[in-house]
């Protein structure tokens, strides 16, 4: 029996239409909204004057559309995602592999989900990255945090190169009733671990690094190996993908195991977030705004899913 089409202004209203035609034991095919209604597709039901085996095979028949309808369904999302990745600026590699009808759970499978913790004891936290990258105000927005916690944490700067680098953190610190520790080599880097009360948190900033200098790898490593830190890089976002991804291989390969996504609020495009992810780092804050009393807040899969999605609809919408 061949399928026919009856449209009608709400569903109700197509369903009677055909079981009027085809009889009150019609079989709904498939149902779609349309421009003047809601149109569905149905045929009689074989059970009438086939055999059991004509049914079945209708039956199977009816299985297998309702699955194309659901296979199309599927490949128009993952189009859909694919292309909100290309806009985002996402390296063609990883656009085939977090293109999915399920885009948060795609995510959640290929970037790693944490967070910081404070608790007594716990190794100190060293905020390193290249050059602008928010290091400082990150620095700035988690000890906020910890003075509004009642856990005011030891914070010490090894950033004696850039110029007003010092300052900028001071003024956060002093807001705070922080004193701000400053390192400038290994010794006095010592010497301010050795002022450490409690086990209370150590936050660290640290002067930017030349990716590109023969001895980044070096510095870093010391660094670790000196106040016995865990490293987490700074990303700021809307930089070139690529590159981003060389840069954090490098800190990788220093010790870094965890990342903060900077400047969000910024920014249109995050593909450089996406590559920094993948190459290992786990993904834990990222910046919202320069306040430094909330300007961090915790990423997830669906967060990271949403903001990818929100940002390419809302150019679309702006342009």
């Amino acid at each position: 029996m061949e399928n026919e089409t009856f449209v009608g202004i709400n569903m109700k209203d197509a369903v009677r239409k055909a079981r009027a035609n085809l009889g009150e034991t019609a079989l709904i095919v498939s149902e779609r909204i349309v421009d003047n209604g809601v149109e569905v597709v149905a045929r009689k039901d074989s059970m009438e004057n086939g055999s059991i085996e004509d049914s079945v095979q209708k039956v199977s028949e009816v299985s297998n559309d309702s699955e194309t309808s659901i296979y199309s369904q599927d490949i128009q999302k993952i189009s859909r995602i694919s292309d909100i990745l290309r806009w985002h600026r996402v390296p063609d590699a990883l656009i085939d592999v977090f293109s999915s009808a399920n885009f948060e759970a795609m995510i959640a499978r290929n970037i790693q989900f944490g967070s910081f913790s404070f608790s007594q004891a716990k190794r100190p936290l060293a905020l390193v990255g290249t050059a602008g990258a928010g290091k400082s105000l990150s620095v700035a927005k988690l000890s906020s945090r910890l003075v509004l916690a009642g856990n005011p944490p030891l914070v010490i700067t090894t950033d004696r190169e850039r110029a007003g680098g010092i300052d900028q953190l001071a003024t956060h610190t002093r807001r705070l009733g922080l004193p701000l520790i400053v390192a400038n080599d290994k010794k006095t880097l010592q010497q301010a671990m050795a002022q450490r009360r409690n086990n209370q948190p150590v936050l660290i900033d640290t002067p930017p690094v030349d990716p590109y200098d023969g001895n980044a790898l070096a510095i870093l490593m010391e660094l670790e190996l000196v106040t016995r830190s865990e490293l987490c890089v700074v990303v700021p976002a809307g930089y070139d993908s690529e590159e981003t991804a060389d840069v954090a291989e490098l800190f990788w390969n220093a010790g870094a195991r965890m990342m903060i996504a900077s400047r969000l609020d910024q920014v249109r495009r995050l593909g450089n977030i996406i590559t920094a992810a993948v190459c290992g780092l786990v993904m834990t804050e990222y910046g919202v705004s320069d306040n430094c009393h909330a300007g961090l807040e915790k990423m997830t899969a669906r967060k990271l899913a949403a903001l990818l999605v929100e940002k390419a609809e809302d150019y679309e919408k702006n342009r």
